[in-house]
């Protein structure tokens, strides 16, 4: 025999069966029960030779392949003698529905780790208010942190950006700082811009690194925003002389 895992590496006289089924290449209907059961003897009489326990659940299918193959070799079929030894597993017929069944014991459970293994990837968290955040926030300006995002919310319906953006990987970098510095350039020349106007580039590391900007640009008093009426545009001015 060319592979010799431990007893250990086994879940149970089934499962070295298996196994065994497996490296034989061969469908479970097509492997001779006198084959199987010699494999099956070896392997049994080199753990114990290798002074590994077998537990005893390994020694009654052990007889109970015994049973089958001598059952066929000497052509007995008498039911009720098979009855009377109490047999789990009496006919070759029920030995390969077990292991049917077992194999679809075992790609359930597998696919079942699978699935384990992936959710404990995904993390959740339970919904909450995210009212003291916002209150949090306060803008030296007329225009709430509601007005804004609505603004920016109305911006990316107007871009169609209602559906993921492109995570497109390019070699330019964004940075609070760089459009912080971008916008004071814009407001020199113009004085004052149309919010949705900043949004120049439509990939998604530039509008979020846009919209920071104008918070935190907000937030310092750099910047006014103001708004003629409800739901209306919001235009950006300098504060600075």
């Amino acid at each position: 025999m060319k592979f010799m895992p431990t007893i250990e590496n086994f879940s149970g006289p089934l499962d070295l069966l298996l196994h065994l089924v497996r490296a034989s290449e061969k469908d479970i209907y097509e492997v001779p029960i006198e084959e199987i059961t010699t494999q099956y003897i070896e392997y049994i009489d080199k753990m114990e030779e290798m002074n590994i326990d077998v537990a005893s659940e390994y020694l009654v299918l052990a007889s109970e392949l015994i049973y089958i193959k001598s059952k066929k070799l000497l052509n007995i079929k008498d039911e009720e003698e098979a009855n009377q030894l109490e047999f789990k597993i009496g006919t070759e017929e029920e030995l390969r529905q077990r292991l049917i069944e077992y194999k679809r014991y075992k790609e359930i459970t597998e696919n079942f780790k699978e699935l384990e293994e992936r959710r404990s990837d995904v993390h959740t968290k339970l919904p909450e208010s995210l009212s003291e955040y916002r209150s949090a926030v306060e803008l030296n300006t007329d225009i709430t942190l509601d007005d804004l995002m609505k603004a920016f919310e109305e911006f990316l319906k107007r871009q169609k950006y209602s559906k993921p953006l492109s995570t497109k990987v390019t070699n330019r970098e964004y940075s609070v700082a760089k459009r912080t510095y971008e916008i004071r350039n814009i407001l020199k020349k113009h004085k004052t811009v149309d919010f949705f106007d900043l949004f120049e580039e439509t990939n998604k590391p530039y509008i979020i690194v846009t919209f920071l900007t104008i918070l935190e640009m907000t937030k310092s008093g750099e910047i006014n925003l103001k708004q003629d009426e409800s739901f209306g545009h919001i235009i950006i001015e300098s504060r600075l002389s």
